[in-house]
């Protein structure tokens, strides 16, 4: 079955407004309407739409600023100006901003309808690509896992001593093979997670979590490999911080990948903690009510000049610096992909030879 198109409708001149609902319903399209900048964040927050139609000047948030807002948390979703007043300057700002096209009120609806209709087959079009691409890229990916499996188990089979005797020199070749395979293993995984991500091709599944449980239960993980470090591990969540809506497995994730990287660059004996509490920050020029996530350790620390690719994909041909870690270097990348999907945002702090913290924050409105 051939799902309709949904078209955000922003605009505060209510006949306008209904006019064109009823025309776009005409041609087939699934209309959401907004009668200012402020409903058009919380609507887009709720659902994505393919096509977002702002109007220029509206009191509150205005048009660019709601377009700068929806290119931040919805990419995915194309935005076309619509506005009474010609404005040149104003047009090239919100095409520079990522509008896809920038249209006047006309008389004739009609014309309106059909700029529309050719912005929605471009919009269709290169969302069809896309997937096509991420569809390839991830059937290969999957391809290469299977037969890496299969040699995984061809090395376990041997490892036991299942086809017959092995020294100990064998031994130590086949547990290099083995973690070899697992580091590609890894590799794969993380490049399926991270295009499926850059896609928006990833559901968010929103439960309501409470943080004092999830938070504690997920450090409770990694005790062993803090002990075996001799690292002191506290955890410190408010009894303010409320609970609210998150996918709560790619959360989880999230912290593995945190609490992993805290533990594997703090030395014997560091320190680690794990905060939790409630902030208020601006986020796209509206304040807004946060839970802040921030785990610190009293590790190697990260250079300031490597600080801004922490979270790229390509940090290591950025910064010229490959980990010694066996690590696949994608897991911070993935983090943010996933904290950005819920409408968050990430980020990181640290001094060389003292320690980083990594702190993600989680919309609680």
């Amino acid at each position: 079955m051939k799902v309709a198109p949904k078209i955000l409708i922003v605009d505060d001149e209510d006949g306008f407004r209904t006019l064109l609902r009823v025309a776009l319903e005409d041609e087939g399209y699934e209309i959401a309407e907004a009668a200012d900048g402020e409903e058009a964040v919380r609507c887009s927050r709720e659902q994505t739409f393919d096509l977002a139609l702002l109007d220029l000047r509206m009191t509150g948030i205005d048009g660019l600023e709601v377009l700068k807002i929806l290119r931040n948390e919805s990419p995915t979703t194309d935005c076309v100006m619509i506005t009474g007043f010609q404005d040149v300057k104003l047009a090239v700002e919100a095409i520079k901003m990522g509008a896809k096209d920038f249209l006047p009120k006309p008389q004739n609806l009609e014309e309106l309808v059909n700029r529309i209709k050719n912005v929605l087959r471009a919009h269709i079009a290169e969302a069809h690509v896309l997937a096509l691409q991420t569809g390839f890229t991830s059937k290969l990916l999957h391809d290469l896992l299977a037969p890496l499996r299969t040699l995984r188990s061809a090395v376990d089979f041997l490892t036991e001593g299942t086809a017959g005797p092995i020294t100990e020199q064998q031994k130590s070749i086949f547990k290099s093979i083995d973690t070899t395979i697992n580091t590609m293993d890894a590799l794969l995984n993380d490049m399926i997670d991270l295009g499926l991500f850059e896609s928006g091709r990833v559901d968010i599944n929103k439960i309501p979590t409470n943080f004092d449980e999830l938070i504690p239960a997920v450090c409770a993980r990694f005790l062993p490999q803090s002990g075996a470090k001799q690292i002191a591990l506290e955890i410190n969540v408010n009894e303010n911080v409320p609970t609210i809506a998150v996918d709560q497995e790619k959360i989880e994730q999230v912290m593995n990948n945190l609490l992993h990287n805290a533990i594997k660059y703090t030395p014997e004996g560091g320190k680690l903690s794990v905060n939790v509490t409630c902030t208020t920050q601006e986020m796209n020029e509206q304040m807004r009510e946060f839970v802040e996530v921030a785990v610190a350790d009293s590790g190697v620390g990260i250079p300031p000049a490597e600080l801004p690719f922490v979270f790229d994909k390509y940090k290591e041909v950025l910064t010229g610096k490959y980990s010694d870690k066996k690590t696949t270097g994608l897991g911070l990348a993935i983090c943010k992909s996933i904290v950005d999907a819920h409408g968050g945002k990430m980020f990181v702090e640290s001094t060389l030879g003292k320690g980083s913290t990594f702190t993600f924050l989680l919309p609680s409105d």
